[in-house]
């Protein structure tokens, strides 16, 4: 504990609790994140952890090399509207927009980009022309928004899924049972005493649905996270396309690995703060971020019965590397990046940086071996790299759907480009660093 008093998010959930009994995970969840003083209401989320878009701007620019080709396939609708889901600060809008600018037949031109997020503060995308910001709730998934445009040609999330509430389950004594928040005994007036686990009985038979849907059966004593609203989420994202494409990167598994009691026993929830893994739930709600893998499995099913038919679904560094990786790389860092000069600093206490850095190690952000080892994060096996990226398709004719994913194997495409020539026309300016 920071010693810091309670956030307005963990009052409330305390007022809750002590008004009605103890509450599902979920709904903490819920409250602790997206709640008035959860997590992502403050200022400074996401300063806990990285992102690829934080990584690196080639994350951007080579997604935006896989949305040329999708285009095409679309056959070049103009304008051809991208609507990307929990946004955030809009950085990766701005990487793809700018990407964009450097890719033939106009398609710069012709992608109108809508960054859907909680917040309404415009982000990095603003001084792009062609895009706009548009105020939503990713727990209300269905509600319609206005201010973004139908049909979208392309629906994108990146470590969206992960922060949708979760039930906690446990199998105890060969029954299913769901773990609630509540507090403990010391409690005065429902300000005081700890946040504690509570076993109760299931708050939903669809919880022990989910878990037959996907064919596992938990083992006596083991945890595990469901998450039900990923079947409301999947159904509004196919309801924003007519022609068109989804692409949902994540980390997570298919179910059979998940929920795999020797590999996950206590489940895959976890709590980061100041990028340490904290694990610890009901300390300091509403300042640290709370997120579970995803379960790919469900996310699948559900879009099945929501008319999205799954092209593909592949580690992000796989994708990244087909993608012209490796041709990013070779063009080298913007120019001016000092690439030399780089050494081994001593950790002061606790591992920080020493009080007093070297006169002649310089500050500047861009230098080139960040840049490159930028890149070689977005792609590292065991981190980034094993994230999902999940490719669905909607009213795509079954030949242009094929050829989505085909052409990183070297499939010919109609537009007479491969991923690694369109990869080299994006100029190593393009991808500078940002202080950030």
């Amino acid at each position: 504990m920071t010693g810091l008093p309670p956030t307005p998010a963990e009052r409330a959930i305390r007022r809750r609790i002590a008004r009605h009994g103890p509450i599902t995970f979920a709904e903490f969840m819920a409250a602790a994140l997206y709640a008035p003083g959860g997590y992502y209401t403050r200022t400074t989320a996401g300063v806990d952890y990285y992102t690829s878009p934080q990584v690196h701007p080639a994350f951007g620019a080579l997604l935006a090399v896989q949305l040329f080709h999708l285009w095409t396939l679309l056959e070049r609708p103009r304008p051809c509207n991208v609507v990307e889901l929990g946004a955030g600060d809009g950085r990766l809008c701005r990487d793809i927009l700018t990407a964009t600018r450097y890719l033939p037949d106009g398609f710069g031109d012709a992608v109108n980009y809508t960054v859907v997020d909680r917040r309404a503060a415009p982000g990095w995308e603003q001084g792009m022309s062609n895009s706009s910001r548009a105020v939503a709730d990713a727990l209300s998934p269905d509600s319609d928004n206005a201010a973004v445009p139908a049909p979208a040609h392309c629906v994108l999330s990146n470590e969206l899924l992960d922060a949708l509430p979760v039930h906690r389950v446990r199998m105890e004594d060969g029954r299913l049972r769901e773990l609630y928040v509540g507090l403990g005994p010391d409690v005065a007036d429902g300000y005081e005493g700890a946040l504690v686990e509570v076993s109760r009985d299931p708050s939903t038979p669809a919880l022990q649905r989910r878990l037959c849907d996907v064919g596992v059966a938990l083992s006596d004593g083991q945890t595990a996270e469901i998450c039900l609203l990923l079947d409301a989420w999947v159904k509004a994202t196919a309801a924003r396309l007519e022609s068109g494409f989804a692409l949902t990167i994540d980390y997570g598994r298919p179910a059979s690995d998940l929920y795999d009691p020797a590999q996950r026993p206590h489940g895959t929830l976890v709590t980061y703060r100041a990028h340490r893994q904290t694990d610890a739930p009901f300390q300091d709600v509403g300042r640290q971020d709370i997120t579970a893998q995803v379960d790919f499995t469900s996310v699948e099913s559900a879009g099945r019965h929501a008319g999205l038919i799954a092209i593909g679904n592949m580690p992000q560094g796989w994708l990244l590397q087909r993608l012209g990786l490796q041709t990013i790389r070779r063009n080298g860092p913007p120019a001016g990046s000092d690439v030399s000069g780089w050494q081994i600093l001593p950790a002061g206490p606790e591992g920080l940086p020493p009080d007093a850095l070297p006169d002649n190690v310089a500050s500047d952000s861009d230098d080139g071996r960040a840049w490159l080892t930028g890149l070689t994060h977005l792609a590292r096996p065991g981190g980034l790299g094993d994230f999902r990226a999940l490719l669905q398709a909607k009213g795509v004719a079954d030949g242009s759907a094929a050829l989505a994913l085909s052409w990183l194997d070297g499939a010919p495409a109609d537009h007479g480009y491969t991923p690694s020539s369109l990869a080299s026309l994006i100029p190593p300016e393009a991808l500078r660093l940002t202080p950030a």
